[in-house]
């Protein structure tokens, strides 16, 4: 496979790794007793999960809250500026690896105050990211000068 499609293809796994956090704050909320999806907080709803660290750390539920959808929004905006970046959109050209660092380090901290055992996955990409940036992966895989 040549770079430019493996460029192309990492820049589109970016743009919808950001779009994950999005998802999650669409989930339903798991009815007393059923299986507990993961879910993250949003500013159109108020549930807060009471197992989340984030909730047990003794912050106001509404702290909680916009903590968590400010976190996602971050997370979901930044990983897709570095997808466009990536995929030549002026300007993000040169900052896609420090957008995307950006947004894999708050994705995790996001999953680990808001955390749910199927979310391992997230902080399994989310590492990839980081050391694929700071080790050079990336600037060799896709010939980026």
């Amino acid at each position: 496979m040549n770079p430019l499609t493996v460029r192309i293809l990492f820049a589109f796994f970016l743009i919808a790794h950001g779009l994950v956090p999005v998802s999650l704050t669409n989930v339903p909320v798991p009815a007393p007793g059923a299986l507990r999806t993961p879910y993250l907080p949003s500013w159109w709803r108020t549930n807060i999960d009471s197992v989340w660290p984030a909730s047990r750390i003794g912050l106001p539920p509404e702290v909680v809250q916009t903590a968590g959808w400010l976190l996602w929004l971050s997370w979901a905006v930044l990983l897709a500026a570095a997808g466009a970046g990536l995929l030549g959109f002026p300007g993000l050209g040169v900052l896609w690896q420090t957008l995307a660092s950006a947004g894999a380090v708050l994705s995790l901290i996001l999953l680990v105050f808001y955390w749910h055992p199927w979310l391992i996955l997230g902080l399994l990409i989310n590492a990839f990211i980081l050391a694929g940036v700071f080790a050079g992966w990336f600037t060799r895989w896709f010939a980026v000068q």
